[in-house]
């Protein structure tokens, strides 16, 4: 073996994610049409909680954002 146990260790950490900056999540969600202020600030703090949820919300059309949104946010509060 030509690695040290340290370096075996390192092979192990997780991976730096890329994590989104909160204003450019305000302004995805502030170009979804008809989206009402309290769904976009249920939305938001979601989002900023999990890179992947919003990753997911800027891959759908533009169309099927706002029924998502509220889906996530309906499936949440039962």
């Amino acid at each position: 073996m030509k690695g040290s146990f340290q370096d075996a260790l390192k092979s192990l950490e997780p991976l730096e994610q890329p994590i989104t900056p909160p204003l450019e999540i305000i302004v995805a969600l502030e170009k979804i049409p008809d989206l009402a202020r309290s769904d976009m600030l249920r939305a938001y703090g979601k989002l900023i909680l999990s890179e992947c949820l919003f990753q997911a919300l800027m891959e759908l059309p533009m169309e099927f954002r706002k029924e998502w949104l509220l889906m996530l946010n309906e499936k949440n509060n039962v």
